[in-house]
């Protein structure tokens, strides 16, 4: 386990967790010094499954490129709340496109989307600023309190920090169907006008029934259903290249971590690159030993 979240591995040949997670560690300690008891999983939990492989919900979970036009009716419903009919404020997912970010590819094929939040005083940490000051300095505090992540710990675990804070596992069923099970999650002790805002906004976008969720099944869909095209035999993941670089970038020196591959635009693919060359190299050695075994 690593501060509270246990990891299984049904192959017992495997690395020791903290190596395996390596600069991801960070990130998780930005989520859980959040809470000062520690974090807990709320009751009730959603399971649903979509037509497609599970790498497409891999991607699509570090993806920043999507959310303004594929969440749109999201966007558009939560700007008219936060700023019109004083509803349920939510993260401004209209102008997520336009705020600063960035992706960075750690080794392991873990993956990070990262942005600043144009409207953090809508997070239930924004008005724990000063005691997070106070206890891990102002730049730390920074990040925990305005930054939202996305964070991809390879192969198939998501945690979010962002419209609201979840737990996603992937499962795949077969090359072309998938299972998730989403958890919310919270800090223990949290006061009863925290904890309620916390889950409105995580049933408005989350949810199963929610505004997002729907919208990324059926695009997993029909990706799924675009791969049977043989004409192009690959799928370009080069956005953003020339601004890629190689290591740390300002804002990974600031969370101390140094990742493989940095981009400075949320809709970069850089963090792909490194993701899926995981995944090939891990294939082939398993190749490997079936051939030597043989």
């Amino acid at each position: 386990s690593y501060r509270g979240f246990l990891f299984g591995s049904l192959n017992a040949d495997v690395l020791p967790l903290e190596e395996y997670l390596g600069d991801t560690r960070q990130v998780i300690d930005l989520i859980v010094d959040q809470a000062p008891e520690g974090l807990e999983v709320l009751k009730g939990a959603s399971t649903y499954t979509y037509d497609g492989n599970w790498k497409l919900q891999m991607e699509n979970g570090a993806d920043g490129y999507h959310v303004s036009v594929v969440h749109w009716n999201y966007a558009s419903t939560m700007s008219r709340r936060n700023y019109e009919a004083n509803g349920t404020p939510t993260v401004d997912a209209n102008g997520w496109s336009k705020s600063t970010g960035g992706v960075y590819g750690f080794k392991h094929g873990h993956m990070l989307l990262w942005t600043r939040a144009l409207n953090p005083s809508v997070r239930p940490v924004f008005k724990h600023f000063e005691r997070l000051s106070e206890r891990f300095g102002a730049t730390r505090a920074d990040l925990m309190v305005n930054e939202t992540r996305n964070l991809c710990l390879y192969p198939n675990v998501y945690l979010m920090d962002q419209f609201s804070t979840q737990i996603r596992v992937v499962r795949p069923l077969a090359v072309d169907k998938t299972e998730v099970t989403i958890f919310c999650f919270a800090p223990k002790g949290e006061n009863a006008e925290d904890r309620a805002l916390r889950i409105r906004q995580y049933e408005d976008f989350f949810n199963v029934s929610g505004m997002g969720t729907p919208d990324d099944l059926e695009e997993f869909r029909a990706c799924q259903q675009g791969y049977n095209a043989t004409n192009l035999p690959w799928s370009d993941m080069s956005r953003g290249a020339t601004r890629w670089l190689e290591g740390a970038d300002e804002n990974a020196q600031a969370m101390n971590i140094n990742p493989l591959l940095s981009a400075p635009r949320s809709e970069d693919e850089a963090l792909y690159i490194s993701h899926h060359h995981h995944w090939q190299q891990t294939l082939l050695r398993s190749l490997n030993k079936r051939e030597v075994t043989q």
